[in-house]
């Protein structure tokens, strides 16, 4: 079953639109090379209704039969063979000096060279033998006059050129084309990894306050754990959580609590390095990964961060709003060695912490043991 034709020339394969394009120029132009030779030797009238035919007609017929093909572009690599297949009887029929005969040939050579390669050369070659020899079977003797005169052979430099030129200018055109189309596809295939970089970021940061949610705590953290013990560096873990949050909530409202919220997230991203990692586990409660910071000092920013945040001031409408944190230490190795056990002893340092009257800073009562 084949392909229902095309109606529209913007549907036809960009081969035969080209072809169609440039035969229905250059051929009359070769018509008229051929046409003028014929005149100046005589021979005009045995040849001109076959010459209007040829070079007139001709490209028109195979256009039509290319476009409504099931295959457009085998449709028109078979036209350009039987380009020189006719071009190959017209040589022996009319004697064609070398001059025509090489302009018909290079006309046809260059299309299907492009398109087939280095077998075109040889079809082309083939096919305009076939041509030759039927017509030599038909038309033989040929008149033959190896030589034009001086107005057809620049007609034919100037034709060639002409041809070549807008030959190459359409590969030009293409080449621009696919390149151009090339670099959008790029740009597109850059948006969307980075979209795919900024939704993978998304899914694991906190919209509220932008840190790293829990989702991205095993991995992170146990990625920083490696390292350290691959470096033979300590790593803390602190928990930390805002004190009687729940009362903020009841008292002022969802939306402050959110502020508050906000504020000691602020407050963490401005008390950690680069190679630390701050995470909101939910609701109220907070983690940061401390990689190569020892207990003593990891104290010490645990402190330095609690007197900070209970001198903070939130403003959330008239109110002024304050808050105390309280914050669990474990460190590696002394307090665990995997991620889990980490988090685990920082929860349970965390909670000792509450029971002890909140708003202090309270590391795993475990024994400290010395990296090694």
């Amino acid at each position: 079953m084949t392909a229902a034709p095309s109606t529209h020339a913007s549907k036809t394969h960009w081969a035969v639109r080209m072809n169609w394009r440039n035969r229905s120029v250059f051929f009359a132009l070769l018509g008229l090379i051929v046409g003028l030779h014929l005149h100046q030797t005589g021979r005009l009238a045995a040849g001109w209704a076959w010459l209007v035919l040829q070079f007139a007609v001709y490209p028109q017929v195979i256009y039509q039969h290319a476009r409504r093909s099931a295959h457009p572009r085998r449709a028109e690599e078979r036209n350009m063979a039987l380009d020189g297949f006719c071009f190959g009887i017209w040589i022996v029929w009319m004697g064609l000096p070398l001059w025509i005969s090489f302009i018909l040939f290079i006309a046809v050579c260059v299309n299907l060279v492009v398109f087939k390669g280095p077998t075109g050369l040889a079809e082309l070659a083939g096919v305009v033998v076939a041509g030759m020899l039927l017509g030599a079977a038909i038309f033989w003797p040929p008149v033959w006059t190896p030589d034009t005169s001086l107005s057809v052979s620049l007609l034919c430099m100037a034709v060639l050129t002409a041809f070549l030129v807008v030959f190459a200018r359409d590969g030009y055109l293409r080449a621009k084309g696919l390149y151009e189309s090339r670099k959008q596809a790029q740009r597109q295939l850059d948006e969307i990894r980075m979209l795919q970089v900024r939704l993978h970021d998304m899914a694991l940061r906190d919209p509220l306050t932008g840190l790293f949610n829990r989702r991205s705590l095993d991995t992170a953290l146990a990625e920083a754990l490696a390292r350290c013990q691959q470096a033979r560096e300590p790593l803390c873990v602190l928990m930390i959580d805002i004190d009687h949050f729940k009362h903020i909530n009841d008292t002022h409202g969802h939306p402050a609590g959110d502020a508050v919220l906000q504020a000691l997230a602020h407050l963490l991203q401005s008390h950690v390095r680069a190679s630390d990692l701050a995470i909101r586990m939910g609701g109220e409660e907070f983690l940061l990964a401390l990689p190569n910071v020892p207990i003593t000092q990891a104290q010490e920013r645990a402190q330095a961060l609690r007197t900070a945040f209970e001198d903070l001031q939130v403003a959330y409408g008239a109110a002024t709003l304050r808050g105390t944190l309280s914050c669990g230490i474990a460190c590696f190795p002394g307090h665990g060695a995997s991620a889990t056990k980490l988090v685990q002893a920082a929860d349970a340092a965390l909670y000792a912490a509450k029971l002890a009257g909140r708003n202090r800073v309270v590391a795993h009562a475990a024994q400290e043991a010395p990296v090694s």
